[in-house]
Formats: structure tokens, sequence, C-alpha cells
């Protein structure tokens, strides 16, 4: 008897010196996930600044139906379509300028704005295309108020978190007449754990962490989803080569492929299209512009007369991270 007692004490001894230790690391990953996941709420605010080329545009200030205050940039139309532009997490309006020349010079006028909790807007936290969604709807009932707009000529486009916004909004919105997503994410839970999935549960759990803490509603942003209720509207999706979630891109320009316009510029990563393909980009983004909201031969010529003499323009500033969200790097599914 006193042997079997031995053997058992010496069991549980060990069976303490294994779990235990297998514990403590998983308790160290969950940690590190959810300390590195926190760090993509904290980011510099930076007040946007407008270049020289822009003589036309004017300071807007929104506000949200949840109150939040957003400051942002309204250029005039001047061929009865516009445009909303949203950013991806850590940027500013400013951010957008590259498309937002495209389109100004192509005669269509361009809501730039900052999101809630960047730039000169309000708002405690980034919420990854959750409450940005709002953002969204309250730049279109700006845009299609004024009476340089037809109400039914207005488009939007996002990057990023940006994408996440607009086109969960176009999706229940049918007045959008047309949809861009530079850089969409599947789903806003694959982009906030996609780069966390080498340890599986522990680590992907321990990302999620810093969302949940905040309320933010994982699963009611779905791109990959949104994008079939957008059909049979005009819909272009970019992305780069050198994204993350590759994979994911790929189960995306799947699902999109009967109905969409898809294009993968090689060599580029996370939003760095101007600078990755400078003619083909402008070139066609203008194309799609025009297209989807019906910009005939007359507007054209009139977008190029009146348009301000072309001022270089320095290229956009990337974020330094490594998230789907950011311009350096796609997270969960390209963001």
């Amino acid at each position: 008897m006193a042997g079997v007692l031995k053997r058992i004490r010496w069991g549980r001894l060990l069976g303490v010196l294994v779990v235990l230790p297998c514990l403590l690391v998983a308790l160290a990953l969950f940690g590190r996930a959810a300390w590195r996941s926190e760090q993509y709420f904290h980011y510099p605010k930076p007040a946007a600044v407008l270049p020289a080329d822009f003589p036309t545009a004017r300071d807007v200030t929104l506000r949200t139906e949840d109150g939040v205050e957003l400051r942002g940039w309204y250029v005039p139309s001047r061929n009865k379509a516009a445009w909303v532009l949203a950013h991806g997490l850590s940027q500013t309006r400013a951010d957008m300028l590259p498309e937002a020349r495209v389109l100004r010079d192509a005669g269509h006028g361009v809501l730039l704005l900052d999101l809630r909790a960047h730039g000169q807007s309000g708002g405690e936290a980034s919420t990854w295309g959750d409450q940005e969604r709002m953002d969204v709807r309250a730049a279109l009932e700006f845009v299609r108020a004024q009476p340089d707009v037809d109400p039914a000529r207005v488009g939007v486009l996002g990057f990023s978190i940006g994408s996440a916004a607009v086109a969960e909004v176009a999706a229940k919105d049918p007045q959008v007449a047309a949809v861009v997503l530079l850089s969409p994410f599947n789903t806003l839970w694959l982009a906030a754990a996609y780069d966390f999935r080498r340890f599986g549960v522990v680590t992907q759990t321990g990302a999620l962490l810093p969302f949940w803490r905040r309320g933010i509603r994982l699963e009611e942003v779905r791109t990959i989803d949104a994008v079939d209720r957008i059909q049979p509207r005009p819909l272009l999706i970019v992305v780069g080569t050198e994204e993350s979630g590759q994979p994911l891109l790929d189960e995306l320009f799947a699902r999109v492929a009967p109905y969409a316009q898809t294009w993968r510029i090689p060599g580029a990563s996370h939003g760095n299209f101007t600078t990755t393909a400078p003619q083909e980009y402008p070139r066609r983004l203008r194309a799609f512009a025009d297209a989807a909201l019906k910009v005939g031969p007359v507007a054209e010529e009139a977008a190029a007369v009146e348009a301000p003499p072309p001022v270089k323009a320095p290229g956009k500033k990337k974020a330094p991270a490594k998230k789907p969200t950011r311009r350096t790097k796609a997270g969960a599914g390209e963001r």
C-alpha cells in the first residue's frame, strides 16, 4: 500500500512539473498577443495639412448619429458625381490625397474625412470598421446634400479598415452608386486575429481581448458577405501581391469574380499602390470612377478645362504598422 501511495505522489509531482510549465508558457503567449494587439489602438493623431494643389477644398465638420464630431475637406464636384473617401488605421484624410487627386482631376467631388479617433476628429478609439459605419453614413448625408452633386451619383472608396466601413454601409444603402475597396479584409475577426494564428486559439484569443474590451462587434463586420449585397452596382477591389493573407484574398476574389472588377498589383504591399503602379493605378481608378458614376465626354472635357494646375505633392506616408489596416502590411486577409 505504501508503494502505491508513493507512486501516486510521484505521479502528481511529475504531472505538476509538466502541466505547470505548459500553463505558464500559454499564459505568456496569451499576454504577449494581447499586449501587441493593444498597441494597434495607440498611434499618433497628427493634424492633416491641406496641400496647395487643392485650392477649391473647404474645411467641413460633421456629426455622426452617436454624437462624434468629424473633421474633413470637401472638394466640390464639376460633373455632379462625388465620392466619400475613408482611410486606414493610424492614418488621416491626408493619406487619401493620391486617390482624391485622381478623382478631383476627373471632375468628381471628393469628401476626405478623419475617421473617429483619428486626426482632428473626435472619438475615443478606432473600432476597425464597426462604429466607423456611422462616420461613412454621416459623410454620405453631407455629400448628397451638396448643390453641386446629384445624390444618385455618389460612390464610396475605403482603404483597409475604411474599406470595411464603406462596404458594410454600401451593402445596406442602395443609394450608394459605386464602391472601391482598397486592401480590404474578409472579416473583422480575421483582421484582428490572423497575424496571431501561429499558436492557435491561445494567441488569437489574446489578440481579440483588446477588441472585446472596447465592445467592438467583431461578428458584424464581414466584407466577404457585404460584397454580395453590393451587386449589381459597380465594385472595384484592389490589393497588393505582397500583402499578408493572400489565401484570404483568393477567397474574396473568387467570391466577387462573377460581378466585380479586381486587380492584384504586383509588388505592392498594404496600400502603396501609387508608388508601385504610378501610371496604371490612377488610370484604372479614374476609368472605373467615370464609368461607374456615368461621367460622359462632355463632363470629362469640362473637368480637363476647369481642373487646377497640377502641383507635385509628396507621396503618402506609410504607417510603420504590421497590422492589416495599415498601409505597410495587410492583416487578416489583406486589409
